[in-house]
């Protein structure tokens, strides 16, 4: 009888250490239903009361939980969604306070989806009556030129310098209208008609605001066909890298071509630095006053530079070359950093493959080994090197001769906030 009892009570005490871990892991049903076998089991009839309190607490927690979620969303569907859910438990926890917010949040969410309809209506009507002003003003000025070249023996030259232009703008106007940036730029930089240089940054901006990392923007011009051809065309740019509202930018393709230093400096023996080179010279200088118009020079950003990754040398340039840990960095793959020039840079010289024309282009950085000792004359003569990408997309950390024409992919950061006026 003794060994009877004795296995009932173990029988007992496993089913309580069970109900007991149902317990702690959150399973108050279960714990339950198992404290319901032992009634008179020590404290199975207070526990299995406790475990449906806590089911119950529990439900409630859940419900309360998804109406947070649901409030956490600032938009009059989910504060709507986070009302219902909440009056399901009225008087748990602050679910009545959470119902008051709620619809507090949904007053204020009204409201201002009225104030920014308004606003928008307002700032459409506005947009468009200058599109309105614009187009009459056009057609006074190509009917007043019109009407002046068939008077006079210089109408063609008058349809040139006065209608082509107003024409040119019409159509770049009604390009932005449709929305076609890109085109509508190509139009408009450089026209210098009316109000096109605003329009022009009013276009970079916009796009470069919405740029993501390894997409192409256009911003500023260079020639880009025959060197026979001064005729500028917009450059496009991949971004490489984003703080802000600033932009890192290098141009898609190889602008131009020129060596890394001047020769009278070869002859002197002088120490070649980013610093003193002639295409650190050339890119502060000539380039950046043939691409940029005032307007978009002032959205350019000056940088602190120095002529190697972590050097000491340091000066402050708007536009210059990558440095080698810069081009790993932002190109990772060789893939990556093969380029291909325009006929412009090719006709002054840029290297390039003959399998797919993929060009050889300058860093900044100076090669692992600087100077070369050869022959050049029957005279000993030190050749001086620099970093470059090779065609094939490889860092070329050996460098080449400051003396070859390579080609020349200029960097830039640009700030969208910055002031284009």
């Amino acid at each position: 009888m003794e060994t009877k009892d004795q296995n009932t009570a173990e029988v007992f005490e496993q089913i309580y250490q069970n109900a007991q871990l149902l317990f702690e892991g959150g399973l108050y049903s279960e714990a339950a239903d198992e404290f319901a076998r032992i009634p008179d089991y020590k404290d199975a009839e207070e526990k299995k009361a406790e475990c449906e309190e806590k089911k119950i607490t529990s439900k409630l927690d859940e419900i309360y939980m998804e109406a947070d979620k649901a409030a956490a969303n600032m938009n009059v569907r989910s504060q709507e969604k986070a009302i219902k859910i909440f009056e399901q438990i009225p008087g748990y926890r602050d679910a009545d306070e959470r119902i008051r917010q709620a619809k507090r949040n949904i007053e204020e969410i009204t409201a201002k989806e009225k104030t920014d309809r308004e606003e928008a209506i307002a700032a459409a009507e506005v947009e468009k009556e200058k599109a309105k002003k614009r187009k009459k003003r056009i057609i006074k000025i190509v009917a007043a030129v019109l009407l002046a070249a068939a008077a006079c023996v210089a109408g063609v030259f008058l349809f040139k310098k006065y209608a082509v232009p107003a024409i040119k703008y019409n159509r770049g106007v009604k390009l932005m209208e449709a929305g076609d940036y890109d085109e509508a730029y190509r139009v408009l930089h450089g026209l210098n008609y009316g109000d096109s240089n605003e329009l022009v940054i009013r276009i970079a901006k916009e796009r470069l605001k919405t740029a993501e990392i390894g997409s192409t923007v256009l911003f500023g011009a260079y020639p880009q066909g025959r060197i026979t051809s001064e005729e500028k065309d917009p450059i496009e740019w991949i971004v490489l890298n984003r703080v802000g509202n600033k932009l890192l930018l290098i141009s898609k393709q190889a602008l131009d071509a020129l060596p890394y230093m001047r020769y009278d400096y070869y002859q002197d023996n002088t120490p070649v630095t980013w610093e003193t080179c002639l295409v650190r010279e050339w890119l502060n200088s000539t380039f950046l006053n043939k691409a940029f118009d005032g307007g978009e020079e002032r959205m350019l950003v000056k940088q602190r530079i120095s002529e190697s990754d972590g050097g000491l040398r340091i000066v402050e340039d708007k536009v210059f070359l990558l440095s080698m840990y810069e081009v790993r960095r932002y190109l990772p793959t060789s893939e990556d950093r093969k380029c291909t020039a325009t006929k412009y840079a090719t006709g002054f010289g840029a290297y390039r493959s003959s399998k797919d024309y993929t060009c050889l282009w300058w860093l900044r950085t100076p090669a692992i080994e600087t100077t070369e000792s050869v022959m050049m004359d029957d005279q000993n003569a030190t050749m001086i090197r620099v970093s470059c990408v090779g065609t094939s997309g490889e860092i070329v950390d050996v460098g080449h001769d400051v003396l070859n024409c390579y080609a020349v992919r200029p960097v830039i950061w640009v700030d969208t906030e910055a002031s284009g006026d």
